[in-house]
């Protein structure tokens, strides 16, 4: 299975590329028809993980260089500067006070810069594995790798905890769904990711988490069609 998913990394890629592309006219789409910013800040996210999935696409065609180098610094800006939204996503979805949603948005404020300033300290290095990338090395500072941590994980429990009590309350079980599926790819590749031989430039963790996020776009859609 670990070879296949190997093999197949290149032209599903572009795939994803194609399908967050989608995605992103959908939310859009759906903003325009509702105003709501659920899909609004759904549509944002999809912008980062659109221009992940494709530099990492063309890391299947382009050698390594500064082009890709540069290029791939921008997957890790773009990435934690706005993963943070999914946090007024929650709440846009829970409460309509106004209270409530300023100070969650100053907060997402501060974790987007935080984020931000972590990406532009994460050392990168050159791993030909799948595709040409560069990867996170050992020499990026321990607090970038927390911070990083906690954005990649934390949002992922929010989602579950909001999806919990929508399910409840609405009938609603799609966003729900969206964070246990991110967080469940998330921990396949963490632990079955893993390269045999215990090469961690090897992990197919990066690769694997995408799914989830694939999945956890797929079913904030189906949460903001059934409650149009």
């Amino acid at each position: 299975m670990r070879q296949i998913l190997i093999d197949t990394m290149a032209p599903v890629l572009w795939i994803m590329a194609i399908l967050e592309l989608v995605s992103i006219a959908a939310m859009f789409l759906q903003y325009r028809k509702k105003k709501d910013p659920v899909p609004l800040l759904t549509g944002i996210i999809c912008v980062g993980l659109f221009y992940d999935a494709l530099i990492l696409a063309l890391g299947s065609v382009l050698p390594f260089g500064s082009l890709l180098e540069g290029l791939s610094r921008y997957r890790y800006v773009l990435h934690f500067a706005l993963i943070p939204l999914l946090f007024p996503l929650c709440f846009y979805a829970l409460t309509k006070n106004k209270a409530i949603i300023r100070i969650v948005w100053i907060i997402t404020i501060l974790l987007m810069v935080g984020g931000f300033y972590a990406s532009l300290n994460v050392a990168m290095e050159p791993i030909a594995f799948g595709v040409n990338r560069y990867a996170q090395a050992a020499e990026t500072p321990g607090w970038v790798n927390g911070l990083i941590q906690a954005l990649n994980i934390v949002p992922d429990f929010f989602i579950i905890g909001v999806g919990i009590y929508l399910m409840i309350k609405k009938k609603n079980p799609h966003m729900f769904l969206a964070g246990f599926l991110m967080l469940a790819f998330t921990m396949v590749g963490i632990f079955l990711g893993k390269d045999p031989g215990g090469d961690k430039k090897l992990s197919l963790m990066f690769y694997i988490s995408m799914y989830g996020e694939a999945a956890m776009v797929y079913f904030l859609y189906r949460y903001m069609r059934k409650e149009s």
